[in-house]
């Protein structure tokens, strides 16, 4: 073989030299971090990519390390400038040297990194897809949901040991007016590199189950600004725009909004303000019922009053009606009777002269009219008193159904059976749920009253 032969190391040596005498300079390269790890002698190791903005297949990949007296200044510069923790998923723009080691290979020395262009591409991306739920039309879609009247069976993403989800069981459970609310917990992680995957595998888990809940929150306590980059993610942005539940969010942050807070229907700053405004929808709700119940009590209590004193008028006028009928039917009767009286005087004069010589057969014909008359007469007084009769039956009887009617309503008549009055701070008491151990109530009877004190409430 006449080929110039060369040890491994020689041509090691050769590359080296070619590469440094090929690359003599520093570089500014663009590249995505899509590995940092730092070991325990504080050098960073890193896995740098470039990905095809179309398919967003990995087109290059190189090695870089950060040695650890450079970190020590670049590392705490970089993230008090951008807010966010140096770490796998950013964009960055470095100042670079080419190497070649003998032993270790071809790698990156970064020497600088460019904060304004991380903080420059987090916006873009942000603003991306933003764009892209809006063009899509579902950044609304979790907005448009309805919220239930009553909210208590409660989906809970959180981590189960973060203080956030504590302080938010702790304002639900102890909450003034008493409600009950049925919390479930769906663990997840709430910082890192699998936040994502992790709130949207909590998703599904709920999912399962989309019937029974109200709503669903995801919440975790305060924490660093680069924690907030796992809540611009697009996917898990599209997972809950697109779900079928009501969505609020208490992520932490008080001066920043994620895309998740955007997208979910209702975002507040803290899980202790997620509780807070759980329970002040509850009492809205409740407010709004005891408006109704005020509204339907005023209305029954005015037709009471209505058809109190229409009976209270039916009854003054119904005595007097009477009397004046048969008063008015009884001199209808006197004028009849003279009447008739006069009318067969006057018959019987004018014809007495004419009628002399028939004066026995007359005779007998008066005295025939007189009888047939008569007994007309009294026919008529007979139909006229009956008449009479079953109208005032009838009359009485209606009388009789009022003041049963009036009787029936009266408290007073509720009270002689052994029912009682309960009142406390002078409103009648209809549920024990207002009562606490200690209240005092005051009890109305048919004979006097009394008041007693709760020694235990049971609902």
């Amino acid at each position: 073989m006449s080929q110039k032969q060369l040890s491994l190391s020689q041509l090691n040596n050769q590359i080296k030299e070619s590469i440094e005498n090929a690359f003599p300079e520093t570089y500014w390269v663009i590249a995505e971090i899509s590995e940092f790890k730092i070991n325990r002698n504080g050098h960073a190791y890193l896995e740098l990519i470039e990905k095809d903005n179309n398919t967003d297949r990995v087109t290059a990949k190189a090695r870089a390390t950060i040695w650890s007296y450079t970190l020590r200044m670049l590392k705490p510069y970089f993230e008090t400038t951008t807010n966010q923790e140096l770490n796998a998923g950013l964009k960055v723009l470095i100042n670079i040297s080419v190497e070649f080691h003998e032993i270790y290979g071809f790698s990156l020395s970064i020497k600088d990194i460019d904060p304004a262009y991380t903080l420059g591409d987090i916006e873009r991306r942000r603003r991306e897809i933003i764009e892209q739920l809006s063009e899509e039309g579902i950044f609304d879609l979790n907005k448009e949901l309805e919220l239930p009247s009553v909210i208590q069976k409660i989906a809970v993403i959180s981590s189960a040991t973060a203080a956030g989800y504590e302080d938010f069981m702790e304002q639900l459970n102890s909450n003034p007016y008493g409600y009950k609310f049925y919390p479930k917990l769906f663990p997840a992680i709430m910082q890192g590199e699998q936040t994502e995957s992790s709130i949207i595998a909590a998703l599904e888990q709920i999912y399962e189950y989309e019937d029974f809940f109200d709503i669903v929150v995801i919440i975790r306590g305060g924490g660093a600004k680069a924690d907030l980059m796992s809540f611009d993610k697009y996917d898990l942005a599209v997972n809950i725009a697109q779900f079928p539940l009501p969505i609020i969010t208490g992520i932490g942050h008080e001066k920043d909004v994620s895309i998740v807070d955007m997208v979910s229907h209702t975002s507040v700053k803290t899980p202790t303000a997620v509780a807070e405004y759980i329970i002040s929808h509850n009492t809205d709700f409740e407010e709004y019922i005891e408006h109704l119940f005020g509204q339907i009590k005023e209305y029954v209590s005015t037709k009471v009053t209505e058809e109190q004193n229409r009976i209270d008028y039916i009854a003054r006028n119904f005595s007097p009606n009477v009397l004046n009928r048969l008063n008015a039917e009884n001199l209808k009767l006197s004028l009849f009777k003279e009447q008739l009286n006069s009318g067969a005087i006057r018959f019987v004069e004018k014809k007495k002269n004419s009628l002399q010589h028939y004066l026995g057969k007359a005779q007998n014909t008066t005295q025939f009219i007189i009888r047939f008359q008569q007994k007309n007469l009294i026919r008529y007084q007979e139909k006229l008193s009956y008449r009479l009769k079953t109208q005032f039956k009838r009359s009485k009887r209606k009388l009789d159904y009022f003041e049963n009617t009036i009787k029936h309503l009266d408290p007073v008549n509720l009270l002689k059976k052994g029912y009682s009055i309960t009142r406390y701070k002078g409103k009648i008491l209809t549920e024990t749920n207002k009562l606490k151990a200690g209240n005092e109530v005051e009890t109305i009877l048919y004979h006097g009253k009394f008041t007693s004190k709760v020694i235990k409430k049971t609902d």
